[in-house]
């Protein structure tokens, strides 16, 4: 069986726990805070991140793209990256874009817990800054209410609807919902959907001396 190892606030473990729902993959989900010094994490990535996926034969795979395009080769139904070349390219250019947004938040959140006088607000500005520039542009990729990508669900629905889940728990004062209308909706449409309402993030505590 199949072993991820994940975070609960992650939206990089999120968009892989998702899509191995979607596939109905049976996995053992193993919960762990990387930034804990007890973490270990460096043992089944040298990087020190999740997700970690360790396959049946106990090799370690991580980066997120990288597990979903292994779990597409080893997995194929159904397909989470769309065939078509234009539609495939449409679909990994958004998941790009929405773990660019994700990396963003990540910065500052790990920025605004550092003293107030060690912060660096033209750094938390650059990275906010990121983000808006990253919504607008897809609130112009999305094609339609119901999915990111042609008349299908795909990766690029599933980088969305974690970037967005991820902004509302990190960046609770900036309203992303009122600016950027195509994205609350569609957001607002994919929430029923069974494999995120199982894998909503969840904030973890992080050791002070980690940071």
């Amino acid at each position: 069986m199949l072993k991820l190892l994940s975070a609960t606030p992650s939206p990089f473990a999120r968009k892989v726990r998702v899509v191995l729902l979607e596939k109905e993959i049976p996995f053992e989900l193993v919960t762990l805070n990387p930034w804990n010094l007890n973490a270990d994490i460096e043992r089944f990535n040298p990087l020190g991140k999740i997700p970690v996926l360790i396959n049946e034969n106990k090799e370690t795979i991580y980066d997120s793209n990288f597990i979903v395009e292994w779990i597409e080769l080893n997995y194929p139904t159904p397909p989470l990256l769309p065939t078509d070349p234009k539609a495939k390219f449409k679909a990994q250019q958004i998941q790009v874009i929405a773990d660019g947004i994700c990396e963003a938040l990540i910065l500052v959140f790990f920025e605004k817990m550092r003293p107030d006088a060690h912060q660096s607000k033209p750094w938390i500005e650059r990275q906010i800054k990121k983000i808006s520039n990253s919504l607008q542009v897809l609130e112009q990729l999305i094609s339609n209410d119901v999915f990111c990508v042609g008349n299908a669900f795909s990766i690029a629905d599933i980088a969305v609807v974690s970037a967005a889940d991820y902004l509302s728990l990190r960046f609770k004062t900036y309203e992303w919902r009122n600016k950027f209308t195509n994205i609350s909706r569609f957001v607002t449409i994919q929430s029923d959907r069974q494999s995120f309402i199982e894998t909503m993030p969840t904030p973890q505590a992080i050791e002070k001396n980690t940071i």
